[in-house]
């Protein structure tokens, strides 16, 4: 090989190099927040201000609830400018948590805010939120200030979960 093919392949290579760091990534962190009590997180059911708040409650054991994860992150997506917020929160127990309740937000990439609440003292927390819920997933509950709604089972598409959102906004 001569000088000049030499310093030839070195620019290709150079610039291949500085091209693929070039791409944008993806850098944000996924990250699941593991709640051994759920008094840590009960003050996100009592905010009272003019956002519009959902909380999902689901299981990496709940087929519906992992068909709907998508349909809240695409939620995420469209509403990014309004005030609404969105809480995912997993009841999966402590085992189950870094060995399959990580793993599945991290495939999937949730980018809302994601709670491992790992309390299994699930009669008192569920009537916390709801006397009539006695602990079915999924579960969401949709409120702004005073205006509260429940809903036991998924959402059967985006549409019908955009339509309940709207009622709020």
């Amino acid at each position: 090989m001569n000088f000049k093919t030499i310093i030839l392949i070195f620019i290709l290579i150079s610039t291949i190099f500085i091209l693929a760091l070039s791409f944008e990534r993806d850098t944000e962190k996924v990250y699941v927040q593991k709640i051994d009590k759920f008094d840590e997180i009960e003050h996100i059911f009592t905010k009272d201000n003019d956002t519009t708040y959902l909380i999902n409650f689901w299981a990496t054991t709940c087929p519906p609830c992992l068909k709907e994860l998508p349909l809240f992150e695409e939620l995420r997506q469209k509403y990014k400018g309004e005030k609404f917020k969105i809480f995912l929160i997993n009841t999966d127990n402590e085992e189950r948590y870094n060995e399959k309740v990580v793993p599945y937000v991290e495939k999937l990439k949730l980018k809302n805010k994601v709670y491992a609440l790992v309390d299994d003292n699930y009669t008192v927390w569920t009537a916390k939120i709801n006397e009539d819920w006695y602990g079915a997933l999924p579960y969401t509950v949709i409120y702004k200030g005073n205006k509260r709604k429940f809903f036991m089972g998924a959402f059967k598409n985006e549409q019908e979960l955009e339509e309940t959102i709207k009622k709020f906004l």
